[in-house]
């Protein structure tokens, strides 16, 4: 029962033993060595970065960016989002990142489900997902949304902020310009098959509930509770490394709300 224990405490961090985790399946992805984890009743996913497929950065840097996109994502109260929580392997000396089993189906594993359909229970995240930069939530190798009682739950942000979901570096392609804006609505893509057509209006509505100000709140607050962590274990370089992609991630955002801001409002004023 520890880790049930862990995942109900108050600190950001916390520290577990993996050995001593009961596994219920063990897979290997990717990017990530995943976990799934049966305590008592309740299920939890661990997963930890592969460290062989990350050069010169600390592979818990790409477990912290999820982390912060998931707790962004938290601000939209219309966005489903399982419960996130970052935890530490003592032995190993790396961060994880636990979520809550969702519930439902995979979208992409519903036979009965159109793109229509599926668009219009994801429209409320659909700017959310465009700004984040998320360009995995949705599309045809994807399952990182499940459906429950037609709403949809957005799991493994992975894809989002600086980092793509296979583990490499965005870069540039990370940028202050949205061009998700044309890339992820574009019928061709993706994203685009599902998010062509969604209610845009709706979308609109719930990303414009939630100012800059609240989400740049939220970004230095995700910081200095996980900088306090960092700093009491002397994760130094994985303390640099978080630091310099927030500063990046903070001011990309800042100038991509505006431009998501300006298309949502059009998009409010023309439904």
């Amino acid at each position: 029962m520890r880790l049930l224990r862990v995942l109900i405490r108050e600190t950001i961090l916390q520290e577990i033993d993996i050995n001593s985790v009961e596994n219920v399946c063990f897979t290997t992805g990717s990017t990530h060595v995943m976990k799934t984890c049966k305590i008592g009743n309740d299920k939890y996913f661990l997963k930890f970065s592969e460290e062989e497929l990350f050069k010169n950065i600390d592979p818990s840097l790409q477990i912290l960016v999820e982390y912060l996109a998931y707790r962004i994502y938290g601000l939209f109260a219309g966005i489903r989002i399982p419960l996130p929580q970052l935890v530490y392997d003592t032995a190993g000396r790396k961060v994880g990142l636990a979520t809550s089993a969702v519930k439902g189906k995979m979208a992409l594993r519903m036979s009965d489900m159109n793109n229509q359909l599926l668009a219009k229970m994801m429209s409320q995240g659909v700017y959310v997902d465009i700004f984040l930069c998320n360009w995995d939530v949705i599309g045809t190798d994807s399952g990182n949304v499940f459906i429950d009682d037609d709403v949809a739950t957005r799991i493994d942000p992975g894809g989002s902020l600086t980092f793509r979901a296979q583990g490499g570096r965005k870069g540039k392609a990370f940028g202050p310009n949205a061009k998700e804006l044309k890339s992820m609505l574009d019928p061709s893509s993706g994203a685009g098959q599902v998010f062509m057509h969604a209610d845009l209006a709706v979308a609109a509505k719930e990303f414009l509930e939630v100012d800059w100000p609240a989400i740049e709140s939220e970004i230095d607050t995700v910081r200095n509770e996980i900088n306090d962590e960092l700093e009491e274990r002397a994760m130094n370089d994985l303390f640099a490394q978080w630091n310099e992609d927030v500063n990046l991630i903070k001011g990309t955002l800042k100038e991509r709300h505006s431009e998501v801001k300006a298309h949502a409002i059009n998009a409010l004023q023309g439904s």
